[in-house]
């Protein structure tokens, strides 16, 4: 099982030219789901949309942080959500809402179930100080887990390992899978992660993509985080 997970810049420019290099990399690992964060609609642009097409899956959108924003010059409407990318049918899709900040609303996790295990991606708060507030975001999620259930977890954390949140989702069973081979995923920074729990697995391979600019434009201001699983 490939995957990946990847905050897609919302709509930043040169937007179509960052779709295309999204796109370009993400083909060249052939990834069976794909956690997407910062996933623009608006303006008659769909990040997740596109990409779901380019790479032959399924979409959830999960939309979120709906406002106006500014796109090729004109204000629109836009969301900027969650998106599950899959080759399987989903036979549950669902969205919760977590603990939000006044000056950081919206926050949410979407969990879908498939044939053998759960996937749930996650974008938390982006705040400075708020390593308590992702802490409580991550038991609030936990809550809604089944803590047997074989479990996928990806997406943007906002937190480093040693974080708080990070350390409450390892008490609680998850296992980061590139900690062996860890990497920053962002300038000094390591905040965007894969992570499974209950998952019968032999082996786990993990690496970065999206260092390569696709005719000088990268795909996103973060790297995306890949991982190839051998099922038990």
């Amino acid at each position: 099982m490939r995957l990946l997970t990847w905050n897609t810049w919302k709509n930043s420019p040169p937007y179509r030219d960052r779709l295309a290099a999204l796109a370009q990399a993400a083909a060249e690992v052939r990834p069976d789901i794909v956690l997407l964060q910062e996933a623009f609609v608006g303006g008659g642009e769909d990040t997740a949309a596109f990409l779901a097409s380019s790479l032959d899956l399924q979409c959830l959108a999960a939309p979120a942080r709906p406002k106006p924003r500014k796109h090729d010059g004109t204000m629109v409407d836009s969301t900027n959500g969650l998106a599950i990318l899959s080759r399987q049918e989903p036979s549950e899709h669902r969205v919760i809402a977590l603990p939000p900040h006044p000056d950081d609303p919206d926050r949410i996790a979407q969990i879908a179930r498939f044939e053998g295990f759960t996937v749930v991606n996650l974008h938390l708060t982006h705040l400075v100080d708020g390593d308590v507030l992702r802490r409580d975001q991550i038991h609030h999620l936990l809550e809604q887990l089944d803590p047997k259930a074989p479990t996928i977890l990806g997406g943007d954390l906002n937190a480093e390992p040693g974080d708080p949140a990070l350390a409450a989702l390892l008490t609680a069973g998850f296992r980061d899978l590139a900690a062996d081979r860890p990497q920053d995923t962002v300038p000094g920074r390591r905040i965007d992660f894969l992570m499974i729990r209950a998952l019968p697995m032999t082996s786990a391979t993990t690496g970065l993509i999206g260092a390569a600019p696709v005719k000088g434009v990268a795909g996103s201001d973060h790297m995306g985080v890949f991982a190839s699983l051998i099922m038990a």
